[in-house]
């Protein structure tokens, strides 16, 4: 572990990825905990919150918004629908736009609540910390960003 032997040594990749993966998953557990209790998973939450800020979004463009696959983003769409949480609208031009239900803004409020006390521990960082870590992770994510080449099968 990095920690045992920071600042001796210099952190390796394998250490970068360990403590990333470390926090995510810890973050995400956190996220999903906060929710659980809703009948929400944070998925589901945050396809809700995407739906609040811009209604009528089709399962393709909420998939590019969240960075998940169309298959991924219709199941969401589709356990939402089964809750009525959310309403999956009649076809425009092939796509089916959706929007938030009544009681799907309401379990939106009572989410965004849940979900405050993570935020708020996160905030007790020192701003100029939290925007250090910000352009870090950037960096980190404009490292790993796949390629956009073609597969090899397409010669």
């Amino acid at each position: 572990m990095l920690l045992d032997r920071w600042p001796d040594a210099d952190p390796t990749g394998r250490d970068l990825i360990t403590a990333v993966r470390r926090s995510a998953r810890r973050l995400q557990t956190q996220l999903d905990e906060a929710v659980e209790g809703l009948g929400l998973s944070y998925a589901q939450y945050e396809v809700m919150e995407h739906l609040a800020v811009r209604p009528n979004l089709h399962a393709g463009e909420l998939a590019r918004r969240l960075r998940i696959t169309r298959q991924t983003a219709h199941g969401l769409v589709q356990q939402l629908a089964r809750a009525d949480l959310v309403d999956v609208l009649p076809p425009d031009f092939g796509a089916r736009p959706m929007r938030l239900t009544s009681l799907g803004r309401r379990r939106l409020h009572h989410c965004r609540h849940a979900i405050a006390s993570i935020e708020a521990l996160l905030e007790e960082a020192e701003p100029n910390d939290r925007g250090t870590f910000l352009v870090l992770l950037a960096g980190l994510d404009a490292r790993v960003a796949p390629t956009r080449t073609r597969p090899w099968w397409l010669g």
